[in-house]
């Protein structure tokens, strides 16, 4: 997992500006990847700050998010694809969605999803 600290201040930038990061946050880790939602995938970036687990990609506010490592709940393997899912890329993320009041699920498609895994359980305490 190596960062590309060429391109961080203006990711960071970028996330300040749609309001995914506060001033004082940081990215700590990267990686590109798919977000799966139902039937579409979209291909983005996925960023661990010091306080967030975020994606961005496609349109901004369209299929991102940014969540709290305390509000991640619950982190499984799972496959992803079209109609049948079979590719072993796929990390469940269950986390708590204060705007919405419930827990929300997200379908991320990552290489080396079991670093990210053990990566996560770590910021969220799991």
């Amino acid at each position: 997992m190596k960062l590309d600290l060429g391109k961080v201040g203006k990711w960071e930038e970028s996330l300040r500006e749609a309001g995914y990061m506060s001033d004082d946050d940081h990215i700590i880790e990267h990686t590109k990847g798919d977000l799966w939602e139902m039937l579409s995938q979209t291909r983005g970036n996925f960023f661990f700050t010091e306080e967030k687990f975020i994606f961005a990609g496609g349109l901004i506010g369209v299929s991102n998010f940014a969540v709290k490592y305390s509000d991640i709940k619950e982190l499984k393997l799972v496959n992803v694809g079209g109609l049948i899912p079979l590719i072993p890329t796929g990390l469940m993320v269950t986390c708590y969605d204060p705007e919405k009041g419930k827990n929300v699920k997200h379908k991320c498609s990552v290489m080396k999803r079991k670093e990210w895994m053990a990566f996560l359980k770590n910021k969220a305490g799991l």
